[in-house]
């Protein structure tokens, strides 16, 4: 049985939530406060979080960057009742791996829930890395398996997005990857992320890997097209 620790303050939705959760064979965790939120993730060790961002004491931004820290694997999917696409944007660069906005259908977000935990790496850690676990691009060694890249005696981490747009552009080293195959890939039919959140998250990938971003030679532009790997 998966466990969800749902961290949200208000009690309706919680209540309706864990109601719906435990219908489809979840264990329930929930929490009213960051503090609490943080606290029963370190102890109960969820298979998955619901997060929302509005919450007294520790953010919900706060909270994902903590449990990020400690954790690059589970599943996070952030609550909220703001929709602009900087709010999104700002999730998912902090490692958010899906964003559903309120007023939102439980059933859907049952949905998502069972396709990011399909999905995530976590649930498919037994599956072999692209290439094996270390890929060389350039000075730069991925290590997918525990999202990281060393490059010059420095380690970055990786997000769980960011590690899978690096790994479809692996899997396909010269190859023009459009931006739609790319959301098509890594997010699937549950969010439609715009053309703008693909070219951060690929400019954070070149700030990790490329000696010199505002130049890359490995992270290439097919200008109008998508984006292409030379390694």
């Amino acid at each position: 049985m998966k466990k969800v620790l749902i961290i949200e303050d208000d009690r309706t939705i919680v209540e309706a939530l864990a109601d719906t959760f435990q219908f489809h064979d979840f264990e329930v965790v929930t929490a009213a406060n960051g503090k609490d939120g943080y606290r029963f993730f370190t102890e109960q060790k969820p298979d998955l979080i619901i997060l929302d961002i509005m919450l007294p004491g520790l953010d919900g931004y706060d909270i994902c960057k903590k449990i990020r820290k400690e954790d690059q694997l589970i599943p996070i999917i952030m609550l909220t009742a703001k929709s602009q696409e900087s709010d999104k944007l700002l999730g998912f660069e902090l490692g958010a791996d899906d964003y559903v906005t309120k007023p939102f259908s439980v059933k859907e977000l049952v949905a998502r829930v069972k396709a990011v935990l399909k999905r995530s790496v976590r649930g498919n850690q037994d599956e072999k890395d692209p290439k094996g676990e270390l890929v060389k691009i350039g000075k730069a060694a991925i290590n997918f398996k525990n999202f990281t890249i060393a490059r010059e005696g420095i380690e970055y981490t990786l997000s769980p997005k960011e590690c899978e747009i690096l790994k479809l552009l692996v899997e396909h080293p010269g190859e023009v990857i459009d931006r739609n195959r790319i959301i098509d890939v890594v997010w699937g039919d549950e969010y439609f992320p715009s053309p703008r959140t693909i070219d951060n998250f690929i400019l954070k990938l070149r700030n990790k890997i490329e000696e010199d971003p505002k130049n890359p030679v490995h992270i290439l532009t097919a200008h109008g097209a998508g984006y292409k790997l030379k390694q």
